[in-house]
């Protein structure tokens, strides 16, 4: 994390305001929206200063030429839009308190505070309210002349030779689609949107992303790679040949973020997608639900997605499941494995609690290694193990697995 800049004076009140916007930001998006808005901190002079995750050499906007900084807007209005919706379905859920605060966010940028970090947005002392110069005055109007109206009186016998005359002018104008009509043409094709009927509920998905370090291995490294990778990744030099097949590509990571963007935009309309990743071991991430507007935020953020630490596959697991209904709704959770879980806990038995209490909710698992030592989660729930060791075939995996899914869904 870097310190982007600090404020001029000591620290203001609200800090702790601002701390709980982060807090929901966080909770509900990305890393690529949540990381717009700079993290508020008090330094130890009382002064507050603002820090981002971002890497790179933060440069203001004005410091950028006229395509940088319309390229910066252009992501800055996505990033805006995401948090738009948001804030309106948080509106719908109750949650009025949190809607208020995405709110105070909406509006454009103080340029005086907007940084590019390697091209992405970042706004500092943005709990600030954005002042918009005051409008110019008015240049008085000139005086209008009344002008008096002169009505005009057409003889009576006029009259039926302009109805006349009005009635071609309306077959003229609207005979293509009297005939459309008369000969059952369908309408042109309109755009496609999809509404959701609120009396019927679709089913609920979510997909457990596996984040660990060993995902940044070759789809082709084998257990017995990983193993000897782990022990001797911090001196590889014994056999420099075997590390760099176990590291070459396609890598796990890659390929997974490649077809799980495909499957994202290939699911149905009216399928909302929650998604969940790891954290090492400890709390997974769970990163919210996103509806048909919000797939472009979900594709951007798990494009900066990025393998490291440990393997929680029971607690992520968990997570997801606890999220669902899975009693009187259909469900069905996709999990992106390459192991076991390697965080202490048994996923065998999580699966086993999953069935017992939660009999409609199904896991169906995406192998991406090809080893078995997870597919007791699928087994379990009713779902179906996927193999897969590039993107071409776990493309297909992602559309059989997740079929179930689409299949059910309905739009008006």
């Amino acid at each position: 994390m870097q310190r982007v800049t600090r404020d001029a004076g000591p620290d203001h009140s609200g800090l702790a305001d601002l701390v709980q916007t982060i807090a929901i930001i966080t909770k509900h998006f990305p890393p690529s929206v949540a990381q717009l808005y700079a993290a508020p901190r008090t330094g130890k002079d009382g002064v507050r200063e603002w820090w981002t995750e971002l890497e790179g050499q933060p440069r203001l906007y004005r410091e950028l030429n006229a395509d940088q900084q319309a390229s910066l807007l252009n992501v800055y209005e996505q990033r805006q839009d995401a948090i738009r919706q948001l804030a309106a379905e948080l509106e719908q859920r109750g949650l009025s308190g949190e809607a208020v605060n995405l709110r105070r966010l909406i509006g454009p940028a103080n340029l005086d505070n907007l940084y590019s970090v390697n091209g992405q947005p970042l706004l500092v002392r943005w709990g600030e309210p954005v002042v918009a110069p005051a409008p110019a005055p008015a240049p008085p109007l000139p005086p209008v002349a009344l002008v008096r109206r002169r009505w005009i009186w057409l003889p009576w016998f006029l009259l039926p030779l302009l109805a006349l005359l009005a009635l071609l002018a309306a077959l003229w104008f609207g005979w293509p689609y009297l005939l459309r009509w008369f000969e059952g043409t369908p309408e042109p094709a309109k755009p496609f949107a999809c509404i959701k009927n609120p009396t019927v509920q679709p089913p609920e998905l979510s997909v457990v992303l596996d984040t660990s370090g060993s995902m940044r291995l070759s789809v082709n490294a084998t257990l017995d790679d990983e193993e000897w990778f782990f022990e001797n990744q911090d001196n590889p030099a014994p056999d420099l040949v075997r590390l760099k097949r176990i590291i070459q590509g396609p890598i796990r990571m890659d390929v997974a973020k490649q077809s799980l963007t495909q499957m994202v935009n290939d699911l149905h309309p009216a399928i909302d997608m929650r998604i969940v990743t790891f954290d090492g071991c400890r709390t997974p991430v769970d990163h919210g639900v996103f509806n048909l507007a919000q797939r472009p935020a979900l594709i951007q953020g798990i494009q900066g997605l990025v393998a490291d630490d440990g393997t929680a596959l029971s607690a992520s697991l968990d997570m997801a499941a606890r999220s669902m209904n899975g009693r009187d709704r259909d469900g069905v959770i996709v999990m992106f494995v390459d192991g076991a879980d390697g965080c202490g806990q048994n996923v065998c038995e999580v699966a086993q609690r999953i069935a017992r209490e939660q009999p409609r909710l199904k896991v169906n698992l995406i192998n991406i290694s090809n080893n078995s030592l997870a597919d007791c989660i699928a087994d379990s729930t009713g779902g179906q193990v996927y193999s897969a060791k590039d993107a071409a075939q776990l493309a297909v995996a992602l559309e059989a697995a997740s079929q179930d899914v689409s299949s059910k869904a309905t739009c008006d």
